[in-house]
């Protein structure tokens, strides 16, 4: 893997970590990262309880930040790639090990 695509994954895993900050943002991924289906914004808000203007910025931010992305088969539609985000996850556990070995933990 090259280091510019471990760098876009070790960015990814940032940005989900400081998605506890920004509530709507948070709840949206994770309701589509569960959900492995591609939605609208209205779907999106129906299914979070969330207002669709709430579920729009969420959206946006997620999108600006390349956790989710715009699908090309469905007008209008999101959805996220379960794929990367475990590759990433993948990544980002192998780095805490090899740190912690070096702690001698």
């Amino acid at each position: 893997m090259s280091e510019e695509r471990v760098d876009e994954l070790k960015g990814k895993m940032g940005a989900i970590l400081n998605l506890k900050k920004a509530p709507s943002q948070n709840i949206v991924f994770f309701h589509l990262l569960g959900s492995g289906k591609t939605m609208t914004v209205r779907e999106i808000a129906g299914e979070v309880g969330l207002t669709s203007k709430a579920t729009e910025r969420a959206v946006a931010k997620l999108l600006e930040k390349n956790l989710i992305q715009r699908t090309p088969f469905r007008a209008q539609s999101y959805t996220c790639d379960s794929k990367e985000i475990l590759l990433g996850l993948l990544l980002a556990v192998s780095d805490l090990t090899e740190r912690m070995e070096k702690r001698g933990l």
